[in-house]
Order: structure tokens, then sequence, then C-alpha cells
């Protein structure tokens, strides 16, 4: 170090060379420096001390004042988007829940006022208000669910799993969804020799239950769904669950990962769902340290939804992965 300064001496024919280090509360700032380059060399006195040293002081005063003006500002902005979200999460789930409390109100007045009503409309007036109820229950539901995952108030209880029956699970509940139409066929091609995975059980039948959820909606019955399960380059299980449906636009790969999203404005009107339930994925697959992505080629040309999910590793596997990363 002491070869570095004298040649920088040397180069700016540097005299005499005074350095006052610029603190604040111990935290080293900077240095303020005086150099003198004229013969000879100059001796500071005591009072040329303590002037250089009470203007170091003052310098790291204003360099506090400066960066904490610079996180006040970062704050303001983080604050102002944070209301931003917030009103508009409002403002939309708001909205959700009051359209089904319309149709409810309606049907259910219109029974109590219309005792001449025919029995079929009763019937179809009790049934809307029904399903609407149903999908009330379901926005009700998947906003706590996301406002838990968000908060960090899930508690995980990670366990060896067989990807197959979390699989068998998922494909059970789904078969007891409510429809008119007869769904699109739903094939599994699991590898063989998959190995144990390790996650929370009772959400990565979460997960499958959306995705699957997700690609029934979007796929007409003469459609066909697909989950593949392989064990990728990065030593994590990769699920797919794929369809040929009705496909995202590339630009739209990433948002339809965000609370509420809807492609077209009636899409959900006729499709159903709470516009949460991607949102959900993302942040139970990160919570165990997965990724999640979307991938389609356009629109009506189907869409594949990918997710992570770490394996079992034995003692030896693990003390040779930690020998690596050393």
């Amino acid at each position: 170090k002491s070869t570095g300064l004298s040649t920088i001496a040397k180069k700016f024919a540097i005299r005499s060379w005074l350095m006052e280090p610029v603190f604040y509360q111990g935290r080293l700032l900077g240095i303020v420096e005086l150099h003198y380059c004229r013969m000879p060399p100059h001796e500071c006195q005591p009072g040329e001390l303590d002037l250089v040293k009470a203007i170091a002081t003052q310098v790291g005063a204003a360099l506090i004042q400066a960066e904490a003006y610079a996180n006040l500002e970062e704050l303001n902005q983080q604050l102002e988007a944070l209301d931003r979200t917030r009103s508009n999460l409002i403002a939309i789930t708001g909205h959700e829940l009051r359209t089904p409390l319309s149709t409810i109100q309606v049907c259910l007045e219109s029974l109590a006022t219309e005792p001449d009503m025919p029995l079929e409309l009763q019937q179809v007036m009790l049934n809307t208000a029904l399903s609407d109820s149903e999908r009330m229950r379901k926005l009700v539901q998947d906003f706590l669910t996301l406002s838990n995952l968000e908060s960090g108030r899930v508690e995980w209880h990670p366990e060896s799993l067989t990807l197959q029956e979390c699989v068998d699970l998922a494909l059970s509940r789904n078969r007891t969804r409510s429809s008119t139409e007869k769904p699109p066929q739903i094939k599994t091609q699991i590898a063989e020799n998959l190995p144990l995975v390790r996650a929370d059980g009772d959400w990565l039948v979460e997960v499958l239950a959306k995705l699957m959820d997700n690609a029934l909606k979007f796929t007409p019955p003469q459609g066909e769904i697909t989950i593949k399960a392989i064990y990728n380059s990065r030593q994590m299980v990769e699920v797919t669950v794929a369809d040929t449906g009705r496909g995202i636009e590339p630009n739209r790969l990433e948002v339809v990962f965000d609370r509420f999203y809807q492609e077209e404005g009636a899409l959900r009107r006729t499709t159903g769902g709470t516009g949460l339930g991607l949102a959900i994925c993302r942040q139970i697959v990160n919570g165990w340290g997965g990724e999640i992505w979307a991938e389609s080629t356009g629109k009506d040309q189907g869409s594949q939804f990918h997710f992570t999910i770490p394996i079992v590793r034995s003692s030896q596997e693990e003390k040779r992965t930690k020998v690596k990363s050393k």
C-alpha cells in the first residue's frame, strides 16, 4: 500500500498529504484529503487540524442526511405503490363480492315476491343463487389463503412424498367438480423411478388441483390435459400441467400469476373461478424453494404450466452437495 501512495505522491508532486477520516457513529463514510504540492513541504498546525476535523464532521452529517433523504424517498415510493395496490385490491374484491351478492339478492327477492312463479323458473333462481354463493365462498377462501401465504403466517410441514399419490389425490378432488359438460380427457405421464419429493403434502395437492382446475376451465371437452413429471437437470422434480385449450399470449405469460388477473373482461364470468388460483400456486411453490412458470405459443395454442419440487436427498448426497458448493 505504501508503494502505491508513493507512486501517487510522485505523479502529482504531492509534498504534504493530510488525510482525515469521515465517521458517523463509528461508521466510515469517506476520507477528506488535503494535498500540498509546493516546496517546502507544509507541516499542519493544531488549528488547521481542528479545522479539517470540523469539516470532516460536517461532511459526515451532510452525507448521512443525504442518505436518509434518499432512503425516505424510496420508502415513500414503496408506500405509494402499496397504497395503490391496496386500493386496487379493495376495488376489485368489492366488485367480485358485490356481483354475486346482487345476483343472489335478485333471485331471493323474486322467489319471495312472486309465489306463483313456475316451478322450473324457481329451480333456475335457486340454482343461480346457490352457484353464486359458492363462487363467493371460494373467493373469500382463496383471498384468505393468499393473504396468509403472502404474510408468512403459514406453517410448512415438509415430508417425503410420492408424487403419483399427490397427483391421484388432486385428480380425485377435480372429479368431484360439478360440471354440465363432459370434461376433457386427463392423461398422466409420471416418469418411472422418480425420486421422492420434499414438500408439504396438503399444499402440493393444492397446487396440482388448482393447475388442473385452471386447465379444465380453458380446455374444450374434446381437448386434452396432460400431467407430466420428470427429474430435471437441476436435481429437482419438474411437473408440467399441459392443455390444448385457449392458450396465452407470450407477453402475458408472467402476468397470469398476478392477483385477480383476467385475460378478457368477461372471461371469468363464463369460466368461473376467483382469479387468485395461480397467485396462490406461485406463493406455495416459492414457499418450498421451487419455481413456477407458464409457456404458450399464443392464443388457442394450448398452454403448459411448469413447477419444480425439491427431492429427498440421502445423507451421502447432502454431503456431496455441500462439498461441491464449498
